[in-house]
């Protein structure tokens, strides 16, 4: 069973220190939801709140048809899982599972029965009679997530679980989350600032700053249609090229100009509801939009190679061109060098352009 969570007004602050402002959102009965953000931008701190970890200043918290603002956590119906393991080192996997059941009253047949089914399905089964010294650190993460799921809750809050695992176990782990998830059809609301967790286990994905969500939607959504500069360069790697210019809009025809380009947008969705008339602008391409060489039909910039990164299945050329830095991405077996001249096109066609003074989306 799954049920939604509701975020209304959310105020959240310690002393005169705002940390969360004003925020609503609502979580679908059971979607997976990433809160993603720079470290300091609440998101922890939000969690915790749905939690019963923290207090609001203000605004209410909904977990099914119950508000929950003021309940104890041990009524909310959650399990957490945090970003230490904090498994009890003196107990055998099997206990470490079971504890909190046991303290609760569970009947001991019903343990057992959770027990056997969590363990099963988090592939624990060898381990149950081990302690956590004995455990790698993927082993004793997929403990700590069984201590939640013996919980049979309906929501599952998860706060940085993979960030202390090597990049190996974080991309195993991830995928194992992932069949959970899918197994469970459960709830849940996972923290993290790695973006590949984000873009690779969420259904929707809400990016914040400051306490406040820049953007809300699918992963593709933000990907190619980002909300604000913020939301561009923070999501994707390497970030959203960025060229700073000005938008010339007269009777109906619009075009960008910049030191590195001039090209006509007046096809550009945003035009025909835009108020004429010059602003500054910044056109944003991502690195798999820009193409190599002359003839492609597209505005051209002509740039020298200054770093090759060779990743295996692609290599990322960052290029300078004039004063500004741009990076594309190619195939893996790029045979260019260092020094070379080199002549980029920009196809307008998937751009993003952004009002420089708000940041926002044009």
């Amino acid at each position: 069973m799954s049920v939604p969570v509701s975020l209304r007004s959310i105020d959240i602050g310690y002393g005169t220190t705002a940390v969360v402002r004003d925020l609503d959102l609502e979580v679908a009965s059971g979607e997976f939801l990433v809160l993603l953000g720079p470290s300091g931008c609440g998101k922890s701190t939000l969690l915790n709140a749905i939690a019963g970890l923290t207090e609001l200043a203000d605004g209410e918290i909904w977990i099914g048809e119950r508000n929950v603002t003021w309940a104890d956590p041990k009524d909310r119906g959650i399990g957490m899982v945090f970003q230490s393991y904090a498994l009890y080192p003196n107990m055998d996997v099997e206990k470490n599972l079971s504890f909190g059941l046991t303290v609760a009253g569970v009947p001991k047949a019903e343990v057992a029965r959770r027990v056997k089914r969590t363990s099963a399905i988090l592939q624990l089964d060898d381990y149950l009679k081990r302690r956590p010294s004995a455990l790698s650190g993927g082993q004793r993460q997929r403990v700590a997530i069984g201590r939640a799921l013996v919980r049979d809750v309906d929501i599952f809050l998860f706060d940085e679980p993979l960030s202390n695992l090597d990049a190996k176990l974080r991309a195993e782990l991830r995928v194992e989350i992932k069949k959970l998830h899918q197994e469970l059809g459960s709830t849940m609301i996972y923290v993290t600032h790695d973006q590949v967790e984000a873009m690779t286990l969420a259904d929707r994905i809400a990016i914040m700053r400051n306490g406040v969500i820049q953007q809300l939607a699918s992963p593709r959504e933000i990907y190619h249609r980002p909300a604000n500069l913020f939301v561009a360069g923070f999501i994707g790697s390497p970030a959203m090229n960025l060229i700073d210019g000005t938008l010339l809009h007269a009777e109906g025809r619009c075009r960008f100009q910049s030191d590195l380009i001039s090209a006509d947008l007046s096809a550009y969705p945003f035009i025909s509801a835009a108020p004429e008339g010059d602003r500054a602008a910044i056109v944003g391409f991502r690195p798999e939009q820009i193409m190599l060489g002359q003839g492609s039909g597209h505005p051209e910039i002509p740039a020298v190679v200054s770093v090759i990164e060779a990743m295996g299945p692609d290599t990322v050329l960052w290029c300078t061109a004039g004063r500004t830095t741009l990076s594309l991405r190619m195939p893996g077996d790029f045979g260019g060098r260092v020094g070379d001249r080199i002549v980029l096109g920009l196809d307008l066609a998937q751009a993003s352009l952004f009002d420089k003074a708000s940041g926002a989306r044009l």
